[in-house]
Order: structure tokens, then C-alpha cells, then sequence
């Protein structure tokens, strides 16, 4: 099966048609996922709109090279996504992202890419868990900068 290299996915509009994407802790029967927006430069973006009694959470303004982060955990652990925002379409409510990093069940197996680092703590500390948060703690310890390998 080969990898997915980009995906059409819906997106949200203002009134005035800005570009949105929802900032969101969901939580499911066996499964939690917090999903957040960064600029293109990893930045946590504001959002134009908040109600934290909702699990989509914050309207945030995308525009194209933006950062989409998601973090997944169930009983297996951590699986973690960072997908680019690649094209807006103008007519639709949609957009085309690209997954730029991927890693899937426990986290603390793993190194984290130093582009990534700080998207994936921040997503990660968001699910609330003490025990999420210390997993990401260990990453910031484990640091690789695949420009020097």
C-alpha cells in the first residue's frame, strides 16, 4: 500500500469567506485526538473565534503553508500527523494538504525531527493527560536534526 501524498479535506468558512480549520480535543469511547493549526512558520495561530464547551474548540484562519497537528492516543499510545496545507480552493469549502510527518504508536520509541519538535509537544501536551505531557517532556531530550544525519 503506498503512502498517501495528499488529501482533499473540508474546511470551514467566516462570514466574510476566510479560510478556516477547527482546533479540537475530541474525546471518543477509546480514543483521544487533539488537532491544532500553525502558521508556516510553526507558529500556534489565534483564532477569530473560541468556545471551549464545544470539542471544536477554536476557528483558526488557515492560508496555504500552514500546518495542520494531530495527536491520537488509545490504548495503544501516541500516534502523531503534521500534514501542510498545501492549496485553498477558492470555490469550495476545501483543501489539499500533504502529511510531512508521520509516526504511529508509542511515542517515547520515537525521535522527534527538530522542524517538528515544538508543533508535536504543543499537540501532544493539549489531550491533558500528565501522562501524554511526560512523554513529551522525554522527546525534548531526544531531539534529531535530520539535517545533520
Amino acid at each position: 500500500m503506498e503512502p498517501i501524498k495528499e488529501k482533499k479535506i473540508k474546511i470551514a468558512r467566516t462570514r466574510n469567506g476566510v479560510p478556516c480549520l477547527w482546533e479540537s480535543l475530541m474525546n471518543f469511547a477509546d480514543l483521544r485526538r487533539a488537532t491544532v493549526i500553525y502558521s508556516k512558520n510553526k507558529e500556534a495561530k489565534n483564532a477569530v473565534f473560541v468556545n471551549q464547551e464545544r470539542d471544536k474548540q477554536a476557528l483558526v484562519p488557515i492560508q496555504t503553508g500552514d500546518y495542520i497537528s494531530k495527536a491520537f492516543e488509545d490504548k495503544h499510545g501516541v500516534a502523531l500527523s503534521v500534514f501542510r496545507i498545501d492549496e485553498i480552493s477558492p470555490m469550495e469549502n476545501s483543501a489539499t494538504i500533504t502529511p510531512v510527518y508521520r509516526k504511529s504508536s508509542l511515542i517515547s520509541e520515537y525521535i522527534v525531527d527538530k522542524e517538528y519538535k515544538s508543533m508535536v509537544e504543543e499537540t501532544v501536551e493539549k489531550l491533558d493527560s500528565k501522562r501524554i505531557i511526560a512523554k513529551a517532556s522525554a522527546i525534548k531530550e531526544r531531539v534529531l536534526d535530520e539535517k545533520e544525519n
